[in-house]
């Protein structure tokens, strides 16, 4: 990201409700094109941090530059937001009565007309919208709502999109669907975005960076495959995915380890771990097996089922491969 230019800056950002702070000292960077996420659980602060990037809350203490201009507060402006900034809120706000089209054509009312229809006809495309594009948007599905606030908000063709939970309460379709809109937008539109989410399925698939908010703080910053392999601590690790604990009574140190990483051996000689299967369950592109012994237990994954309940397993593992757990 050398030589990037850097489309929205937040320095030193805190913020509080009364005597409960929710956001302390986080200052992050956008480059032009770049997709952060922001990952945390709920309660972390993400919402909030969101609507002070969207200019929509005023932080108590640090500021907003956009594109290198320091950004004046919300509370002296006439209107919330900033134009070359669009925030869409999980509530949409899409105009009920109004269809799709009619929904996305209304941002673009000022617009030369011919302008206007062919930039509502590309949007509907990148969005996969055309099929309900007369539809009203009261009566569209979670995902086709979601998918119209977003074509919705890039009619003017912001400069920073950010996006609040934006596959929250959507079933496996609309997911598969919005995520293909995504991938368009990335493609074509190539803006910079923020989105904040509790799923880090959804943070690792989509981010270029990760940042992962905890009570307020930032306690990583880096690109997806860096926050899951080298996970400052144990709470970023769990947090991106599943770990197994390990009794490293030699070191004393609490180590941990991601079930991929484990391999089954059928020689008991080279095996770091041995126990019972306790538990198999299938999870679509592998079987995730659970064991036992008189120590704790352990995951880990096989591509093929080939175990039963009881059956004595030894398993090994690379040393490079186990993590020691932080504060």
């Amino acid at each position: 990201m050398k030589n990037t230019k850097i489309m929205l800056q937040a320095s030193s950002i805190s913020k509080s409700y009364g005597s409960v702070p929710v956001l302390s000292d986080i200052s992050i960077d956008l480059p032009a094109g770049e997709w952060l996420g922001i990952l945390g659980e709920s309660g972390s602060g993400k919402s909030t941090l969101l609507k002070i990037l969207g200019r929509f809350l005023d932080a108590d203490t640090g500021s907003i530059s956009f594109k290198g201009n320091e950004l004046p507060p919300v509370s002296s402006e006439l209107m919330r937001g900033y134009d070359a900034i669009k925030l869409i809120h999980q509530e949409f706000e899409l105009f009920p009565n109004q269809t799709v089209e009619e929904n996305i054509s209304y941002s673009l009312r000022f617009y030369d007309p011919a302008y206007k229809k062919e930039r509502v006809e590309d949007l509907l495309e990148i969005t996969a919208l055309g099929s309900v594009r007369n539809q009203k948007a009261k009566l569209l599905s979670g995902g086709e709502k979601q998918r119209t606030a977003i074509a919705k908000s890039l009619a003017e063709q912001p400069d920073v999109l950010l996006l609040d939970e934006p596959f929250a309460h959507l079933d496996n379709h609309n997911r598969r669907v919005l995520a293909d809109a995504i991938e368009g937008l990335r493609k074509q539109q190539k803006m910079s975005c923020v989105f904040v989410t509790h799923e880090s399925a959804d943070a690792l698939a989509w981010s270029d960076r990760i940042a992962v908010l905890k009570d307020g703080e930032i306690i990583q910053i880096g690109t997806p495959q860096e926050v899951y392999n080298k996970p400052v601590n144990s709470y970023v690790a769990e947090l991106t995915g599943d770990i197994n604990w390990l009794n490293d009574q030699e070191s004393g140190k609490k180590t941990f380890i991601r079930p991929e990483k484990i391999k089954r051996t059928k020689h008991p000689e080279k095996s770091k771990w041995s126990g019972k299967v306790q538990a198999i369950r299938f999870h679509g592109n592998h079987w995730e097996v659970r064991c036992a012994n008189k120590q704790g237990d352990l995951a880990f994954y096989r591509n093929r089922r080939d175990l039963e309940i009881g059956d004595e397993v030894f398993l090994t593992y690379s040393s490079r491969d186990v993590m020691v757990a932080g504060e």
